[in-house]
């Protein structure tokens, strides 16, 4: 049985019901909800281009609020920036201070973003400029006017906080450099009876300074969110990247502002200089950066669950044991999810499998032992969904360290919808779990497909896939990706309905991405129930005439490469954003296609247009410099 069709029978059986209420928590790190989560803008996610040094027009709130934040007009869209921290992209503001000229995304006037009388922000930043007024975010109609608050780096390179209006502003103790990743977070909390309590504010989550606050309530204020500007009038820039901003309507209790700075320090690689819960994250230990979540508590309260859909698959709720300094933080290392049939080692059964997907969990643990509500939720750990098979063929998973034979925790407990539940776990030890069975061939499966293929043909790319037999299948959606998370649908395919013959089946996709992207196969049966294939990348190979730049950021070198071979001399200008010219002079040629520019330590880090001359064409491409 080959690994597509092995995917297929596991992925039918490992699913997991999990009530609402006890696994409702689908905000940053497993904590909150779109009730008191308001806002949260992620790189990642939700952003109108994924390719790297492509202005964006939309970035869209992962929230649940909708408070999405826009950008019509070209010259002042944010650049979208791949692998800036960890691996992870960012958006990339220019620092062009000029009116109509300096990048801001704009939202609504939400009501969610005000009227409470409690705020936890967080942000994850690179400033690359100081100067007058960077703003991170606001939301002002202008100075004191309609002002709910504002976020901005200022005088002597400090953090400066207004919280209703501009009449308490006041900086953070710590002062920053460029070219730096942080992680800050701020609380207002206007239920405090001193006012000098009202605010405090974190740097990796150690503690800075507190402030003065005398507003109690931030009102209703009619004014639009801003990321990168004071106002929507303003002209003064954000210099720098912006990797996930996130604001809650509410002071959050010490517990879960730990587990956000937790889960934002291994996504970014930016440690913590206090309560840091989670070791996933260390190489030692296999950089379980992705999707970190978890419970704790502290004497100010604590967070009993997370759910599934921000984790990659896993749910978890605390029945008992939770004291103060207690926590179960998790974090998996794979993007795509699948099913292998290989190290599974110390499982009993006759036709072991398991999710690739693994989840490393710390566990801090006082006093009480910890039990515990598991449970592996199909298609959000990236699993199709269908009809389960026997319970007792599915199991939890446990091993101490990366490799070696696994130990059978638990027999699932029950199967409802789509999730396998796992209940009343003792959950003590540091290291790593996943979802296996015991017998991947018990379950029927709609169709057996047998193959799914992409090529590049000029500019479209034709997919081709076969199926050794169907049952009730009633069609299937060949899926493009530039990123291979972020899927569109190409076509409706008619399915074959019931057959025991093999059938094949292709298309052209004649509007293919250009360079590198993924396709996949959502097949549908007669009573709604879908499967996906395996992803497959495909990447189109240059026309005659495009000419390609990279690496993009770059230190100030980088080669230039050619569809087609190219004879020396190739002339280069380089300007900044106002069209300032910084460089002139010739490429160096490495080979037929591919020149080379040296200017490392000549260029400042910013964005530039090169002006690439060829004797009888001009061609410009952005880059940055970081």
């Amino acid at each position: 049985m080959n690994l597509k069709h092995l995917t297929l029978f596991l992925v039918w059986g490992i699913i997991s019901l999990i009530s609402t209420v006890a696994f409702a928590q689908t905000g940053p790190g497993g904590v909150g909800t779109s009730t008191n989560n308001a806002l949260w803008l992620k790189a990642d996610a939700g952003t109108s281009t994924t390719s790297n040094a492509t202005a964006i027009s939309f970035w869209n709130d992962q929230s649940g609020n909708g408070v999405n934040v826009t950008q019509t007009v070209s010259a002042q869209q944010p650049s979208f920036s791949t692998n800036v921290m960890n691996g992870f992209p960012a958006i990339l503001f220019d620092n062009v201070n000029s009116s109509g000229a300096n990048d801001k995304l704009i939202g609504p006037d939400a009501s969610v973003l005000d009227n409470t009388s409690g705020y936890t922000f967080f942000y994850v930043t690179r400033p690359m400029n100081y100067g007058d007024a960077h703003v991170i975010m606001s939301k002002r109609t202008s100075v004191s006017v309609d002002q709910s608050f504002m976020l901005f780096y200022y005088t002597g390179n400090r953090l400066f906080v207004d919280i209703q209006t501009t009449n308490d502003r006041w900086s953070t103790a710590a002062s920053y450099t460029t070219a730096t990743n942080y992680i800050g977070c701020l609380t207002y909390n206007g239920a405090v009876s001193t006012s000098s309590l009202r605010c405090t504010f974190y740097n990796e989550e150690a503690f800075d300074k507190n402030a003065t606050e005398t507003s109690t309530l931030v009102p209703d204020n009619s004014s639009p969110l801003l990321i990168g500007t004071t106002d929507a009038s303003d002209p003064r820039p954000f210099g720098g990247y912006i990797a996930e901003l996130i604001i809650y309507r509410e002071a959050l209790n010490d517990a879960r502002r730990i587990i956000v700075n937790n889960y934002l320090s291994a996504k970014y690689n930016i440690s913590l200089s206090a309560n840091d819960k989670y070791a996933g994250d260390n190489s030692g230990n296999g950089d379980y950066d992705r999707d970190v979540t978890g419970v704790g508590q502290e004497s100010s309260g604590s967070n009993t669950s997370f759910s599934a859909s921000v984790s990659g698959g896993l749910s978890l709720s605390v029945n008992s044991g939770l004291d103060n300094g207690d926590y179960i933080l998790t974090g998996h290392a794979v993007a795509t999810n699948s099913t292998i049939n290989t190290d599974v080692g110390g499982m009993t059964g006759t036709s072991n499998a398991r999710w690739q997907r693994i989840w490393y969990a710390d566990v801090t643990n006082t006093l009480t032992s910890l039990n515990v509500n598991l449970a592996f939720d199909m298609s959000d750990g990236g699993m199709p969904t269908f009809t389960l098979g026997t319970v007792s063929n599915y199991v939890l998973l446990y091993r101490a360290g990366t490799s070696g034979n696994w130990t059978e925790l638990a027999t699932a407990s029950s199967i409802s919808g789509d999730n396998v539940i796992f209940s009343s776990i003792t959950f003590t030890a540091d290291g790593y779990y996943t979802i296996g069975t015991r017998n991947y061939g018990s379950s029927p499966l709609p169709i057996e497909l047998i193959r799914f293929s992409a090529k590049a043909v000029n500019k479209d790319v034709d997919l081709f896939w076969s199926t050794a037999s169907e049952r009730n299948n009633q069609y299937f959606i060949p899926e493009r990706s530039a990123d291979g998370f972020n899927f569109t649908e190409v076509c409706k395919v008619k399915g074959g309905g019931n057959s025991s013959v093999k059938k094949d089946y292709s298309l052209r996709d004649r509007e293919a991405y250009p360079g590198l992207s993924y396709y996949r196969l959502k097949q549908t049966d007669s009573d709604g129930k879908f499967t996906y294939s395996n992803i497959v990348a495909v990447e189109m190979p240059p026309s005659d005439e495009e000419i390609t730049l990279y690496p993009n950021p770059n230190s100030g070198e980088f080669f230039i490469k050619f569809g087609d071979n190219t004879q020396s001399p190739i002339y280069l200008e380089i300007e900044d954003l106002n069209g300032r010219l910084v460089y002139s002079g010739k490429a160096i040629q490495e080979s037929e296609r591919i020149f080379k520019v040296s200017l490392k330590n000549r260029l400042e880090p910013a964005t530039y247009i090169l002006k690439i001359n060829t004797g009888n064409k001009i061609q410009s491409l952005k880059f940055i410099v970081d």
